[in-house]
């Protein structure tokens, strides 16, 4: 329990209505260096709704560990839904050094291979898409939730987003 309450944070704890329902949204954001046993862990207890697993398009090495995430996540949730994010898109008009940066496409490949319910270039700088990503997550994970959703129509849902 000591590396949990060391290594993860709830980045955010918000309300947001998407498709006119109202959705309580827990996101969670662990380390990036966590073991796979941390990870494990951590997907165990937290029992997310969906997964966003994010990648640094400036950082090649961080696409190239996406596969093996995944892998790791889907050994302890087979079913859980995921989504792909290739973040800090604003490094793409700011790249005054040239340095190789994952295209778009490559993302978009990737998903594609992988499964992902969806995929979204996003940056944090200029808040490019993280609206949409916010959105799209919610409908990713909310599906298992419709029937709940349809009864409940009005009242606010919880949704983990790790």
């Amino acid at each position: 329990k000591q590396w949990y309450q060391r290594r993860v944070a709830i980045t955010a704890g918000i309300n947001v209505v998407v498709d006119g329902c109202p959705y309580s949204l827990k996101i969670f954001d662990p380390e990036s260096e966590l073991e796979p046993e941390e990870l494990e862990h951590l997907l165990v207890c937290e029992q997310p709704d969906a997964v966003i697993l994010m990648y640094d398009i400036g950082q090649i090495s961080s696409f190239q560990e996406v596969g093996e995430k995944y892998k790791q996540i889907r050994a302890v949730l087979p079913k859980i839904k995921l989504v792909l994010v290739g973040n800090k898109v604003d490094l793409r008009v700011r790249n005054h050094q040239g340095l190789p940066l994952v295209t778009e496409e490559e993302g978009r490949e990737e998903g594609s291979r992988l499964r992902m319910r969806y995929f979204v270039e996003t940056s944090g700088i200029n808040l490019r898409n993280v609206d949409e990503l916010v959105d799209e997550a919610v409908r990713v994970a909310s599906p298992a939730m419709s029937e709940i959703n349809f009864r409940l129509r009005g009242k606010r849902k919880q949704c983990s987003v790790m």
